[in-house]
């Protein structure tokens, strides 16, 4: 597919946050929120949208025109100021085309910036796209590691590589995604 852009989410983006739950299947909510989530409720949209760019990033995709939002990338920093939990979430349609990869490298190389060097991720046991997206995107010789498990959700960390690159999307953060996964969302 042709290349998408990506930009820092801002507080004004409310609609394009609903517009991207709304394009999301069942179980495409159901592996990003690891609960059955029918709809977003004004407090979530506050919280989604209360991104300061430091300690709470997140980025957004959208197609080439006509424009429309088509995913979302975000981490949350922990206790621990190196390590952030993330998550990300790809609209059923451009899911498997490299957006949550691209995502996922362009919010790499900002939680760089901001002194982060581990992600934490908690998935569903059976997402084997967020696996390989985690194992994808963590440093060379450092795979990630589960670090806890319960039922059918498994929790990962694995150190942030940024400054990968590769031909998938266009970035307005000067990066440049990698060829594209075999994934559904991480988170």
């Amino acid at each position: 597919m042709p290349g998408f852009t990506i930009r820092p989410l801002a507080a004004s983006d409310r609609r394009a946050v609903a517009f991207t739950f709304g394009r999301l299947s069942e179980r495409s909510r159901y592996q990003r929120y690891l609960t059955t989530k029918p709809a977003l409720t004004p407090r979530d949209l506050r919280l989604l949208l209360d991104v300061d760019h430091w300690h709470h990033e997140a980025l957004i995709a959208y197609s080439p025109p006509p424009r429309a939002p088509i995913g979302i990338a975000r981490y949350v920093r922990l206790k621990e100021f190196d390590a952030a939990e993330v998550a990300v979430e790809v609209v059923d349609g451009w899911q498997r085309h490299g957006v949550g990869t691209a995502l996922m490298v362009a919010l790499s190389e900002q939680a760089a910036r901001a002194g982060i060097r581990r992600f934490h991720v908690s998935m569903l046991r059976d997402n084997a796209g967020a696996r390989a997206l985690a194992r994808k995107l963590g440093r060379p010789n450092q795979p990630a590691t589960v670090i806890a498990a319960a039922g059918n959700v498994v929790e990962l960390t694995y150190s942030v590589s940024a400054g990968s690159s590769g031909p998938a999307g266009s970035s307005g953060l000067g990066s440049s995604p990698p060829s594209p996964p075999t994934a559904t969302g991480v988170g």
